[in-house]
């Protein structure tokens, strides 16, 4: 990775001033627990979930992220847990993640549910500018830093859902650790707290056919808010295609299939619309999840 552009560096040591610092997701719906600790125990059984997005595929060092969930209820009580395992790599930038996440949900009436939950959990964020070579910078602090971090982190999330929708807030990043590039501060190492708004309706156009639109808002300060806004097209339950578009990002196919109620193999295909996209062929991402029986009536 060596005498790369400036902007590369921005990319991956100012992103908490300019840009967001979680991991982008296109098949966010396939997976709300990943992003909501309120969401565990909002089923009667458990889910175990993996989810693989390769961006900006050709473009040298570009993010891969891999992510897997488990998650489900407690059965004599109204709550969930679950936990969540993440490594994003970008470059000289890598982030591991464990969290486990606890949830309580309250019920307002035969169709609607308040849930709560509470995610904590610690990061490994290594930084190597060993292999970043950048013109016109010849600082030796930089070529030769190397550092591991573990700090610790906690999400709180609130979801409100019933047969046929759901709303949720989440507030991510709540420690504001700061970080440092070898022996000097940056001043931009700092993880930032972020906020998501999330939801979705599912309309039934009839017993085979159902239409479902969904949208996550994002917002990290000073950052603009970034909007991801899909509508999936479901046939009996089973198979589905959809379109998303993202904000100063991409526009996105979707596609998923559900056998036998219990695998869902799902793929998504984003097509670059900002500056990035001479210098790339797009993103690829994968969900595979398997669901357990009922546990709870």
């Amino acid at each position: 990775m060596k005498k790369l552009a400036p902007f590369i560096i921005i990319l991956l040591l100012s992103a908490s001033v300019k840009g967001q610092q979680k991991p982008l997701t296109s098949l966010f719906m396939t997976n709300p627990f990943a992003i909501n600790p309120a969401v565990a125990g909002t089923h009667n059984y458990f889910q175990i979930i993996s989810n693989n997005r390769f961006q900006w595929v050709g473009f040298k060092d570009a993010p891969i992220t891999n992510t897997l969930s488990i998650f489900g209820p407690l059965v004599k009580y109204p709550m969930g847990w679950g936990g969540t395992i993440t490594y994003d790599v970008a470059g000289s930038i890598s982030i591991g993640s464990i969290h486990g996440s606890y949830a309580y949900y309250y019920t307002v009436n035969e169709d609607i549910k308040v849930s709560m939950g509470l995610n904590l959990g610690f990061m490994q964020y290594k930084i190597d500018m060993a292999n970043i070579t950048v013109e016109d910078i010849n600082d030796p602090v930089y070529y030769n830093a190397k550092d591991t971090y573990y700090p610790l982190d906690a999400s709180v999330g609130i979801y409100c859902y019933s047969s046929t929708y759901h709303v949720g807030f989440v507030a991510t990043n709540l420690i504001n650790n700061k970080f440092k590039i070898g022996d000097q501060p940056t001043g931009l190492s700092k993880l930032k707290s972020h906020f998501y708004l999330i939801g979705g309706y599912k309309y039934f156009i009839n017993r085979e056919w159902a239409v479902e639109p969904s949208l996550i808002l994002k917002k990290v300060s000073p950052a603009p808010y970034q909007l991801d806004f899909n509508a999936r097209g479901w046939y009996r339950n089973m198979v589905w295609v959809g379109l998303s578009y993202r904000t100063q990002e991409a526009v996105s196919v979707l596609l998923g299939y559900i056998y036998n109620k219990k695998i869902q193999i799902c793929y998504s295909y984003d097509i670059v619309i900002n500056k990035m996209r001479p210098y790339n062929f797009g993103s690829h991402e994968f969900t595979l999840s398997y669901r357990f029986d009922d546990i709870k009536k």
